[in-house]
């Protein structure tokens, strides 16, 4: 799973994580991003700890 508020950054690294075979669950925001890992369970989270709203980062 990806969170991050920088969509460059969700893009590229999903295109590449998918060609490796990986499922790749993509949030934009925390808040978001919790909703997305309390329903689907991922093994990974890569999160961005500096994005700027107020249920970001280390919040999540």
């Amino acid at each position: 799973m990806l969170i991050d508020d920088d969509a460059d950054f969700i893009y590229l690294n999903k295109v590449f994580l998918e060609s490796k075979g990986y499922r790749i669950i993509t949030a934009y925001n925390g808040e978001e991003g919790l909703k997305k890992a309390i329903e689907n369970k991922p093994d990974l989270i890569v999160l961005d700890v500096m994005m700027t709203r107020i249920t970001e980062g280390f919040d999540v």
